[in-house]
């Protein structure tokens, strides 16, 4: 069965014979297949069989006035395994491309598969500089900076606006600056496969919450997107029980299923190649009659519909995926306030601006209506059990003292006030006459007049709508 499959972008320059070339380098310099040398010849369009034990190495070639193909199989036999590995370069419309799939069938009747790891020649042309551009992306195996240079690139991918063909997980920054999981790690793992963007600054995630209607993956989460939709998948640390590496295999793991359910999976595979080689031979044979001919059209036209057939259930399947993916996500959050984060409530639509917000509401309500009930009361007994197992985390609290720490002298923003509201959460914008205090969403903006009129007065207005926007614990 097919275990891996990605499709890699080649650059203009980059020929069939470099690539098989390539291979050849691979096979011989892999210390677990045991090959000492392969007298096979890259210019040549011949096909070509080395087999060693339990390896076998071949090579065809096929070429019409459409398409240009060159395939590589490796097939390694274990005791009751069989491994292939199929390399396929495509040239189609002035366009090349390479296909790397991984088949793995046991030869009894066992149905768990061994662990499966990313072919190592993907990385090799990741890393020889073969790989060209996906859309406007490069295929590459370190992360890319998310920043102003580059803003509507993965502003148009959040909003499903821009074309590519491998997945894209973006990696964001909490309001310290901070990463939940490794860029660089990520995308090491998933070259050849996915992009890795990084974040530059909080700044650009408020940007992209407004440009994006919400879309974007913030506050220290993980989104993955997927070309031809807008949907994002999310990936918080606290669905992982803060654990930064199940964090990265559980986004690996999405990854893997998504490139297995492209429509590649189907298209140019090793026996499909073999075919139309027998085609392509059949049709030159110059003594074939007429009847012949007819007979390979209406094989080769039966070949065709089951391969389509494959193909709309394959597009029908992964249409499944995205909405099962959806579906999980919502009770993966569901599961993740309850379990993970010791809090007593689903967590509804509405992403915290910081850790602890929702609880702190929920706690400072049910505080203040425990009163409300007789003690020993059933609904006191209740109200105070979720209180003793949600204690109090206070973020909210050192946020308002913050805000009334630095605006106690006056309205103005001096360089100190302005570093005292930024290590809150707040971002400035000095543009105009006015500044622009946002807190974590453009939802919560501020407008601070440059040469305020009445310095204390507006001060403590100030203050007052700030605490009064973003207050979750204030008297009801």
């Amino acid at each position: 069965m097919l275990v891996f499959s990605t499709r890699l972008p080649l650059k203009a320059e980059v020929t069939h014979q470099d690539c098989l070339k390539l291979f050849t380098e691979w096979v011989i310099g892999s210390p677990h297949y045991q090959i000492d040398e392969l007298y096979f010849n890259v210019d040549s369009h011949d096909d070509y069989d080395y087999t060693k034990n339990n390896i076998t190495f071949s090579v065809r070639h096929y070429k019409d006035e459409s398409i240009e193909l060159s395939a590589c199989r490796l097939q390694n036999r274990e005791e009751n395994l069989v491994w292939d590995n199929d390399c396929v370069i495509l040239t189609s419309e002035g366009q090349r491309s390479l296909l790397i799939q991984l088949n793995c069938n046991w030869t009894d009747f066992r149905t768990d598969l061994p662990p499966i790891h990313k072919p190592y020649i993907v990385r090799m042309f990741v890393e020889k500089g073969y790989c060209g551009f996906d859309g406007k992306i490069p295929v590459t195996d370190t992360p890319i900076v998310a920043g102003k240079d580059n803003y509507e690139e993965y502003r148009d991918i959040m909003c499903g606006k821009s074309a590519y063909e491998m997945p894209v997980v973006y990696i964001s920054r909490d309001y310290w600056g901070k990463t939940a999981v490794s860029p660089r790690y990520l995308a090491h793992q998933l070259s050849g496969i996915a992009h890795v963007f990084v974040e530059e600054n909080y700044e650009i995630a408020a940007r992209l919450q407004k440009d994006t209607c919400g879309n974007n993956a913030y506050l220290g989460y993980v989104g993955i997107y997927f070309p031809g939709t807008s949907y994002c998948q999310k990936h918080g640390l606290r669905y992982y029980d803060n654990d930064f590496y199940k964090m990265c295999q559980g986004i690996i793991d999405d990854v893997w299923d998504a490139i297995m359910n492209r429509v590649d999976s189907t298209q140019y595979n090793w026996n499909q190649i073999l075919a139309l080689q027998a085609r392509q031979k059949m049709l030159k044979m110059k003594n074939v009659s007429e009847q012949s001919k007819e007979e390979l059209d209406a094989y080769i036209d039966t070949f065709d519909k089951e391969k389509k057939e494959l193909e709309d259930k394959v597009e029908e399947l992964n249409r499944k995926v995205l909405s099962l993916r959806a579906e999980r996500d919502g009770l993966m959050a569901a599961r993740g306030t309850v379990n993970k984060d010791g809090m007593f409530y689903n967590a509804g639509l509405e992403d915290e601006l910081y850790p602890g917000e929702r609880n702190d509401l929920l706690y400072s309500i049910l505080f203040q209506v425990l009163n409300k009930y007789e003690e020993g009361t059933r609904p006191y007994c209740i109200v105070k059990s979720l209180l003793d197992a949600n204690p109090k985390i206070g973020t909210c609290e050192t946020i308002i003292k913050g805000v009334e720490t630095a605006f106690r002298s006056g309205e103005k923003l001096t360089k100190v006030v302005k570093g005292q509201l930024k290590d809150l959460g707040f971002t400035i914008e000095e543009d105009g006459p006015h500044y622009k205090l946002v807190f974590k969403d453009p939802r919560y903006m501020f407008i601070v007049a440059k040469t305020p009129s009445d310095h204390h007065r507006g001060a403590k207005n100030l203050t007052r709508n700030i605490c009064r926007a973003l207050d979750v614990e204030k008297k009801l």
